[in-house]
């Protein structure tokens, strides 16, 4: 009976990992708004985990023509199975834009973190956790909680992916 649980489990994907950053341990960064097809993701978040901290590097797509992205940086702790922090506005600010893969010049930058900071601004100094769980074709959903309110509009799908799986940032 017990073998038959265990192996069960074991087919069975759990609504939520004890540890939601298991694949982060193992490698893999998670590739937000995922189009599978073409292999782009709408953001990036890989971890460097030590016991239940992180710190994250979330690189996100915001334009095409150019090619204009941001990296961030943060920090955060699991907690209760879930990946929590608090959010900094200064975490934003000191993002890094980037232009065609480059470095932007300081308008450029100054122009995109002021998009950022009245994006964001609203939820600086607020609790911010992702409880990791299941949804359609596959992929898994970052149901995000502000100050313990689940926040629909915040909540994103993602998949766990390596970097030989080939996807980079786009739409």
């Amino acid at each position: 009976m017990l073998l038959s649980l265990l192996i069960l489990a074991a087919a069975t994907p759990a609504p939520q990992s004890a540890d939601p950053l298991a694949p982060a341990r193992s490698g893999q960064y998670q590739c937000v708004v995922p189009n599978q097809e073409k292999k782009t993701c709408l953001g990036t978040t890989s971890y460097k985990v030590s016991g239940d901290s992180y710190e994250s590097t979330t690189q996100l797509f915001l334009a095409p023509t150019p090619l204009v992205t941001m990296e961030i940086h943060t920090t955060g702790v699991v907690k209760n199975g879930q990946v929590c922090e608090t959010v900094k506005l200064s975490d934003f600010q000191a993002g890094t834009v980037f232009l065609n893969g480059q470095p932007a010049d300081a308008a450029t930058s100054e122009a995109v973190k002021s998009q950022m900071t009245a994006a964001v601004s609203a939820l600086d100094g607020k609790a911010a956790c992702s409880a990791i769980k299941p949804d359609a074709d596959g992929l898994l959903l970052n149901e995000v909680s502000i100050d313990g309110t689940v926040r629909a509009d915040l909540s994103q799908k993602f998949v766990w992916v390596s970097a030989k799986d080939g996807y980079k940032l786009g739409m």
